[in-house]
């Protein structure tokens, strides 16, 4: 008898008394539509995989496959297999895998200026411009030393600065000095130096300020036909924040892009959405992603070429060293699983239609909620679950100084993110499936 089998009802299943009683088994009941797993590390070709499973690599066939979930003792697997992943999601051919490993990069670098060439033989003072503000006058004595200099050169910018005067840095090294702006504003195209004999070296472009030019931004469309910088990603953290949080507002449409709270959803103090839609569930579902639809941001599903092409651009840091101008495309495109054939290149950062694969069925991180398939097999592979109460980069563009994230505190998609900001990458990959 096969370790796999297939049985038309349970009351085959239960007749079988050939089928292996000391061996891993699969049986799939075709009436119920469930499969009964028998044994430890039950281990499958990656064609029966399931969400949940857990990817291994196979260092002897040099192919991939899955153990089942809810079967995975790692302490009793052999060292053969290579854990690589847990499935997320699957189509007939392929499937969508994450590997289970967090980190918080930014999405963009910061601007840098490298300033040389001070002498400290007098005293002396100058300006800086940056755009169309100049600073006061910086002045400098021949006690002074670049560190000093640095701090007055910091405390001038912030002076002019004002929107953000805490994104600005200026920082003494050996022999020269370098002027960071680690913001979302302004966009700066002038920075000067009214020293001649100070040389100003640009380091970089403007990440976290303008369009990469390498990316489609759009807009999101939710299932009511709004659009939004926003909407429902995970629909119990969605109702959790704005059933309290949403919007105090009366008399709503059904064109209005806010989301109202649970308290004003009634025939009084919105006729209308109460009318229509009859449960506050069925109007919070109206808020969320429009997933199958024909534009908008949601229609970019190629995570890994945006994340390749945002890796590529690199600059000449301060130091000498190559450096990546998009940190989080750039770690996720350089990990590797070793020993298996997922290596460098072969993850990335995910698109809002990508990572809504994952974040929608996650209940990790919402309190009172039982553990979704997804999260145990996190958990039984020893990596690290995706959590619905955590901030999360994406690799999808919105405006200049934002890019699209998944809002933790709102269960939301959000193109408000600010390009400077550091939040978590999930690495995920495609998996094509074998018998």
């Amino acid at each position: 008898m096969k370790n796999i089998n297939k049985y038309d009802n349970l009351a085959a299943y239960e007749a079988d008394t050939n089928r292996p009683t000391d061996e891993n088994t699969v049986s799939l009941i075709k009436d119920k539509n469930i499969i009964k797993r028998k044994g430890v590390n039950v281990i499958v070709p990656s064609i029966y995989c399931e969400v949940g499973d857990t990817v291994i690599y196979d260092t002897v066939e040099e192919k991939y496959k899955v153990i089942k979930n809810g079967t995975v003792n790692r302490a009793l697997l052999s060292s053969r297999y290579i854990i690589t992943a847990v499935v997320v999601e699957r189509t007939n051919t392929s499937a969508l895998i994450d590997a289970g490993v967090e980190a918080s990069r930014q999405w963009a670098a910061p601007y840098k200026v490298k300033m040389s060439g001070f002498s400290f033989a007098s005293a002396g003072s100058f300006t800086l411009t940056i755009n169309s503000t100049t600073t006061d006058a910086i002045n400098y004595a021949t006690t002074d030393t670049l560190a000093t200099l640095a701090t007055k050169m910091q405390d001038a910018i912030r002076a002019i600065m004002t929107t953000h005067p805490l994104g600005w840095t200026v920082t003494a090294y050996t022999d020269y000095i370098v002027v960071e702006q680690n913001s979302y504003t302004p966009n700066v195209v002038v920075f000067t130096c009214s020293d001649a004999s100070i040389t100003v070296n640009i380091l970089t472009g403007n990440y976290q300020t303008a369009l990469t030019g390498l990316l489609s931004p759009s807009k999101l469309y939710r299932n009511d036909g709004t659009d939004e910088y926003y909407a429902g990603a995970n629909f119990l953290k969605f109702k959790q924040y704005y059933s309290a949080n949403g919007d105090d507002s009366f008399n709503q449409t059904l064109t209005s892009n806010g989301v109202i709270r649970e308290s004003r959803f009634n025939a009084t103090d919105n006729p209308i959405l109460f009318e229509y839609y009859k449960t506050y569930d069925n109007y919070l579902q109206a808020k969320m992603v429009k997933k199958s639809y024909s534009k908008g941001i949601i229609t970019d599903k190629n995570g890994q070429s945006n994340t390749q092409k945002l890796a590529a651009v690199t600059y000449t840091n301060h130091d000498g060293t190559a450096s990546p101008a998009y940190p989080a495309a750039d770690y996720c495109n350089l990990f590797e699983r070793v020993g298996t054939k997922h290596l460098g290149g072969s993850w990335w950062l995910p698109t809002v239609w990508e990572f809504d694969k994952l974040i929608s069925k996650t209940t990790n991180g919402i309190t009172g909620m039982e553990q979704d398939a997804m999260t145990k097999g996190f958990i039984e592979a020893g990596l690290t679950p995706l959590n619905a109460g955590s901030y999360y980069s994406l690799s999808c563009e919105y405006t200049s100084n934002t890019a699209w994230f998944y809002n933790c505190g709102r269960g939301s998609f959000d193109g408000s993110h600010r390009k400077n900001l550091s939040d978590g990458c999930r690495l995920v990959s495609a998996l094509l499936l074998e018998p």
